[in-house]
Parts: structure tokens; sequence; C-alpha cells
């Protein structure tokens, strides 16, 4: 896994320096043994669970956010930058150097952990209960009270945001920059965790420690404080909105555990627990006692109407909203409907077309117009060697092309052409003779028939033409190797000139352009991708091997041998840019409606390979934006060819033998304004009585407690 000798490196030194420090931080009286390690998890197991119960929920809640800010673009950063502005980078500019670049990287990573693993064990390890019951309870909740904005407050690094901004931390080396891209999803900036956990330690010592037993390791976290204040503003992470915020969780986060530590460690008392345990399950009517004692105070503790028992019922309502939008947010793919096991699947505008199998593997054609929600189904005649054996070819696989009102469907040596005016039916399939190299569809108008566009032995022929595989005269090139299609323009590439993606419009004049795609990067990332397949990145022999455009943009996928690459060219300025990270494979990418999608390989070491980096994962970027969104990362799941449509994007998911594969459509549209559901309109109408009955009651038992204190 890409990343993880410097993990190790930094998890280490941050335990080595942890114990080399107890004699410096120690209370008087106390020493430091290898014995105490042992006895501190017997004495406090629960404690320690509960603090690095953190790090599973971080991983979870990290993929969640991902999904969310691909389904919704939640984005608070401009908000945060209309108050700071250029702030954070004028104290990057003023103090930037090489030296304390390497330092404070480290340090952010290195001393983050070392703060986190002192404050976690000293306590325990020096049997200190009264401060390990209030301050661990403390660091928990820091990271509970950051979930919510994680999820609904996304605010980005710096470095990603500011133009003139460096993210310096990210990038120090090309292994540091993989490690970060892997476990930071970059939008979790407000509250900042290396402020807000440190912080309510500190404020924990300041608070709790009232013999000053703790003076040293007091002083020094408050140091670490302002060390990492000023880290995380330099290496370009966060910005001074999120060291508030971290402030205000972490005084919260305190003031919660000073007021619930008793409750909790009275159940959770390790010193007891297995004692009651032991109780509990030595006669079966020990917990029936206990459950029914539960019931009873619960439903007594109902019956006493007050502001407490209406406020829970309100947090309640909005758990049960927050929850239904959250699931909404984080679920806007889902399956075509009438398709068993697609063979092959695409989609252009409002329509959808995919290749169904049947037991015996005869293939029929599943129309699907999306906005109007109507599917058609119509029989093609083809089996899974279609007219194949006839031709002595066997397992060529059956490709669909799609444009704005037709589809063709290319088995072998056989086309079909589906018409969207009559979904319905479709035209005679005809044979072509040769098999051809590759077909382009182009199509602007229902009124006219498709444009048919094949390879055959090299040069390009008009399958509209009266005169067999006559050839296409405005394209003279003899070596062609691929071409695509869009609307009335049609784009090849060449086997002499393989990084040049030439494109010619058919309306009126015919004008060619011609593109020189540039796929390289800087060597520290091609060095990169040499420690991570094993294979040098070859710009020499580097070919086109898969071109999408529209009128505006073309996106070409680039083999560089050890690595795929994808290039957005903007065809009116010549700007041109890598799209997605140029460390890992990418395949079949499609543009269309200001919206890139393409499958990729995030995180693919392929000298060490992780299961879940083996799967091909979707991608997309909004031009508009430049901005990339991941759409799924941990699954076990194959999600291929995905193509753009006004809208959507719609996919091929494949289980590996576990179900049945499927065609997936994800929406691109506004997640939260078109939604509403029983749920949430339950609820907003009956938080109007509730929020009523709960301020009265409010004001009820203010009055009632002034009117005790005053007797």
């Amino acid at each position: 896994m890409a990343g993880t000798g410097v993990y190790i490196t930094w998890v280490t030194a941050s335990l080595l320096g942890g114990i080399l420090l107890m004699p410096v931080f120690r209370p008087a009286g106390k020493r430091a043994t290898l014995a105490g390690f042992v006895d501190m998890f017997r004495r406090y197991w629960i404690h320690l669970a509960v603090v690095f119960s953190i790090y599973v929920w971080k991983d979870i809640l990290d993929g969640v956010d991902r999904m969310l800010m691909a389904n919704t673009h939640l984005d608070m950063t401009p908000f945060i930058y209309a108050i700071e502005g250029d702030l954070v980078l004028w104290v990057q500019q003023t103090f930037q150097n090489d030296v304390l670049t390497f330092v404070l990287t480290h340090y952010y990573v290195a001393g983050y952990m070392l703060l986190t693993y002192t404050a976690s064990l000293y306590f325990v390890y020096f049997n200190d209960r009264w401060m390990a019951d209030r301050v661990l309870l403390a660091m928990f909740f820091v990271y509970a009270l950051a979930v919510p904005f994680y999820l609904f407050f996304n605010v980005r690094v710096t470095g990603d945001h500011i133009p003139a901004m460096e993210p310096l931390a990210y990038h120090l080396t090309p292994e540091i920059q993989t490690w970060f891209t892997r476990i930071d999803p970059f939008t979790n900036g407000m509250p900042s965790l290396h402020i807000g956990v440190p912080f309510a330690v500190w404020l924990g010592l300041h608070r709790w420690d009232s013999d000053n037993r703790w003076r040293n390791y007091r002083i020094f976290v408050g140091w670490f404080n302002v060390v990492t204040g000023f880290a995380i503003i330099y290496l370009g992470i966060h910005w001074f909105s999120d060291i508030v915020g971290g402030i205000i969780v972490a005084s919260l986060a305190v003031a919660i555990a000073d007021r619930t530590h008793a409750w909790l460690w009275y159940r959770l008392d390790e010193r007891t627990f297995n004692a009651r345990l032991a109780w509990l399950l030595a006669d079966l009517n020990n917990p029936k006692r206990v459950l029914s004692s539960w019931i009873g105070d619960f439903i007594g503790w109902l019956r006493r109407p007050s502001a407490a028992q209406t406020g829970t019922v309100i947090m309640l309502l909005f758990a049960a909203t927050s929850s239904v939008l959250l699931y909404d947010a984080a679920h806007q793919d889902f399956p075509a409907e009438g398709v068993t096991y697609p063979e092959a699947a695409a989609g252009a505008d409002g329509w959808l077309v995919a290749l169904d199998a049947d037991e015996d593997g005869n293939l029929s054609a599943v129309i699907i117009d999306i906005e109007n929600d109507r599917t058609y189904h119509d029989s093609l005649y083809l089996n899974e060697n279609g007219n194949q054996s006839q031709w002595g070819l066997l397992n060529a696989s059956t490709e669909v092309l799609i444009s704005k009102n037709h589809a063709i469907v290319w088995q072998g040596y056989r086309i079909i052409t589906l018409k969207f005016s009559n979904p319905s039916t479709h035209a005679d399939g005809r044979t072509t003779g040769p098999l051809y190299t590759d077909l382009a569809l182009l199509d602007d108008s229902d009124d006219m028939p498709a444009k048919l566009f094949a390879i055959d032995d090299g040069v390009v022929i008009n399958l509209q033409s009266t005169v067999p595989h006559e050839v296409f005269m405005p394209i003279s090139d003899d070596d062609v190797i691929l071409i695509d299609g869009e609307e009335n323009s049609l784009a090849w590439v060449t086997e002499s000139t393989p990084l040049t993606a030439n494109i010619l419009s058919l309306d009126g004049v015919q004008n060619t352009l011609s593109v020189e795609v540039n796929a390289t990067v800087d060597s520290a990332k091609d060095e990169q991708v040499l420690a991570l397949t094993g294979t040098v990145v070859d710009y020499v022999n580097a070919s086109i091997t898969g071109i999408s455009f529209d009128k505006n943009y073309l996106v070409a996928e680039v083999n560089l041998s050890a690595v795929t690459r994808l290039v957005m060219v903007n065809l009116d300025t010549g700007e041109q840019r890598i799209i997605g990270d140029p460390l890992f494979p990418v395949a079949n990418p499609s543009i269309g409606h200001g919206v890139i999608a393409w499958q990729h390989k995030w995180g693919l070491n392929s000298m060490d390979p992780n299961t879940v980096e083996l799967d091909w994962d979707v991608k997309y970027h909004i031009i508009s934006e430049n901005r990339s969104y991941q759409l799924h990362t941990e699954d076990e799941f194959n999600q291929t060819t995905p193509q753009v449509m006004e809208g959507y994007i719609v996919w091929l998911q494949d289980s590996g033998g576990e179900e049945p594969p499927k065609v997936i459509i994800y929406s691109l549209e506004e997640t939260f304004e078109p939604y509403s559901s029983k749920t949430l309109q339950v609820a907003i109408i009956a938080l109007i009585p509730l929020l009523t009955i709960w301020v009265i009651q409010r004001q009820k038992e203010n009055s009632e407690s002034i009117t005790d204190e005053e007797e």
C-alpha cells in the first residue's frame, strides 16, 4: 500500500517519543515500569476503547463524506474565504523555507499522533482515574461534535482553494502525497481536530488538575497548541476559522465531559464491569429483572412531562430527518429497471440502451427513456456468439454506440440500428463483410439518418455510401487506429501521429482541427509511478487509446506503458490539463454537458496490490467547478464504461459473481432541492407544537426554580 512506509515511521516515532517523555511528565511519586503497560490495559480497557473508536469512525465517515461531496457539492469554503481572504497565504509566503516545511510536515502528523497517544495513555498508565475519566471522554466528544460539520459544512484545505497557496505538507514527497490523498478527503477543515483535541486536553488539565501534578504536561500541551496552530496555517491545510472552530468544539467537549463522566463511568467502570457481567449471566432471571427495571424507569420518565422529555422527542425528530436526508444524499445511484443481466450499455441525453441476456444467452435491447420513465424491449436475435460462429469468429464483444437520436448495436460482422423516435422497433441488421476495427456514430437531427463510419484496414469508410467500402475521402490517412463521433463531427487518431487527435467538422464547410496531446507531469510523480508499477513512464512510445469530445472540450486517454492518464483539451483556447490522478490507471473517458466521467483504479500499487484497489471505480469532473468527485472507493464492485448523459452518469457494475451485473444510473441533479418525503413532512408539522410545548415547559421550570431559590 503506497505511503505505508512513512506512516509506520510516524507511528513508531510517536510511540517511542511518548514513552521516552514519560519521566519528564510523570506525576511526582510515580514510576514508569514495563509491568505498568500490562496493568494499564487491564484497568482501563474501556477508556482506551472509547478513545480509539474514533479511528473506526473516521474511516467510515470519510467514505460517507466523499459520497456526500460527490452527490451534493456542499462546499462552504467560499464563505470562509470571503471572511479571511488571503490571510493564510500571507503567513505561508512570509515564512516559507524548505527546512521549516520539512520539520512542520513531520510534526503535523507525528506530533499529533504523539499528543493523542500521550493524552490517552499517560493518565491510565499512571492510574490517575480522576483525569482519565474526564480527559479521555472529552477527546471522544471533540470528534463526536465535529462529525456534523464534516458531513454538512465541508470546508476545503487552503492549498486546494486559494490558487497561490501551496499544500506544502501534501507535496513534500510523492510517498507522503499519496498517503495524504488516500486518508484525507481534503474537505474536513472545519473544525480543526489538530487544534480541537490538543486544546481539549489542555483545557481539561487546566480545569481538573487542581493539585498541579500534571503541570509539566499541561505546559507542553499548551505550547503544542501554539506550534500546531502555526503549522496548519503555514502548511496550507487549515484556515484561521478552523482554529476558532476547534477551540469552540474543544470547549463544548470539556463541558459535556464534565457533566456526563460520573454517569457514564459509574456504569462502565472496569473495576466493577466484570463482576456486574458475571452477576448478570449467573441467573437468567437477573437480566429479566434488569430489563424490566429499565423499561419501568423509562415509562416512568415518559409519564413525567417536562422540558427534558419534550426536548428528547425534538432531538429524535431532528435525528430522523437528518438520517433520511443523509441516506438520500449518499445514495443517488440506482439500478436500471427491466435489465436482468446486462452485457453492454450506453447512454446519451435522456436515453439509455442496454443489451440484456436471458438464461439461454440471447440478447435483447432494453431502451430506457429516463426522463419519461418508459422502457422498451426489442429482440435483436443475437446470442452470446451472435452471428460470429458462421463467420468463424468466437467470443467477440458486443458493443453499443449511442447518439442523440439513434443507437447502434455492433457484434462482429453485424450492425443493427435503433431509432429513439420509434424505440419499439429496429431497422434490419446488416452484415458488413469486413471485421471493422472501430465504429463512430454521428447524429444531430431526428429527421436525418445517423451517419456511421468505420475503420477498415486503417482507412475510414462511410457506411452510408451507396458504394460498398467506399473510403471517406476527407480523411486521407491510411493508418487510423481509432475514431469517435459527436453530433456532426468526427475525431480520429493515426498510428503515425499517436498523440495527435484530429477533429473534422461536417457542418457545411469541412474544417479539421488537430490537437497534440501532452500527458507529461513533473519527474517526481513519474518516479512514484515507477515505484508503484516497476515500469518506467514511456513518453517516447506514448499513444492515445481513447477519446471523447464535444463542441468545447476533448478528453484523451493516453497510454504511457506504466500508467494511463486523462488529458482534457479546451478546443477554443488550446489549454490542456491532466484530469484525475496521474499516478494511477484510468480508462474509458466520456464527456458531455460540462461533465467528464471515467473509470480508474485509484491508489493501486501494482507491486503490492490491495483487494479494494484492483477493481475499477467511477470518478467524474465538473468542468465549470474544476473539481473532481469520487463515487466509490472501498467497495469491491467493478464499475466500468461510464457514460455522461444529460443529468446522469451510467455505468456497468459487476459484483464478481456474487450477484448479476447491473446497469447503474447516477443522478447529477440537485440532491435536496426536489427532495421530499412523508418522514420530513410529518417531522416539520410535528415540530411546531413540540417546540411550543418545550418553550412553555422550560419557562415554567425556570419560574419554579427561581421561586424555590427565593423561599
